[in-house]
């Protein structure tokens, strides 16, 4: 780490590197609410999937209900193979919402580790802030003692006078 030097204003020589990081964070954070906005997308059609199911599930029990005649076993069958393929639909739209929620988390880790690399950088800024403050301080007060010292010799000499 390079020590802070005197000057009128704190220059931090890595801004570029901070203003690098602070645009990925945002990139990342971008990335991440396009992966959440699938993943809920995908968890919405899954549902209603699924409402769909069970609300044909409901219109094939009240066919096949029992004390029911059945009038039309061939509509019976032809609802049951229907069922089946929207049970094919469902297995394929949760693997589909699954693979939303993976990718979901992946961007999460990769915008927690942008938001620590930009945290790694503000922090060092502030440490060389403290710093620069410091050694100004110390410059402040070396120069009121300069001062000090001078009017004390100054009063001196006259004293003598």
């Amino acid at each position: 780490m390079s020590q802070p030097k005197k000057s009128k204003r704190f220059k931090y020589n890595l801004e570029a590197v901070l203003k690098v990081r602070d645009i990925r964070e945002k990139q990342e954070q971008e990335k991440f609410m396009t992966a959440e906005k699938q993943y809920l997308e995908e968890q919405k059609k899954e549902e209603e999937i699924k409402e769909f199911q069970s609300q044909k599930y409901k219109e094939l029990r009240t066919i096949i209900e029992p004390g029911a005649k059945i009038s039309n076993f061939q509509e019976v069958l032809m609802r049951n193979t229907h069922l089946g393929i929207v049970k094919t639909q469902v297995e394929e739209q949760e693997k589909v919402k699954l693979e939303a929620e993976r990718i979901k988390e992946e961007k999460r880790e990769l915008l927690l580790k942008a938001v620590r690399d930009k945290k790694i950088i503000e922090k060092d800024k502030e440490n060389k802030r403290d710093g620069w403050k410091k050694v100004m301080d110390k410059e402040a007060g070396k120069f009121l003692d300069d001062i000090a010292t001078i009017g004390f010799s100054r009063k001196k000499r006259e004293k003598e006078s």
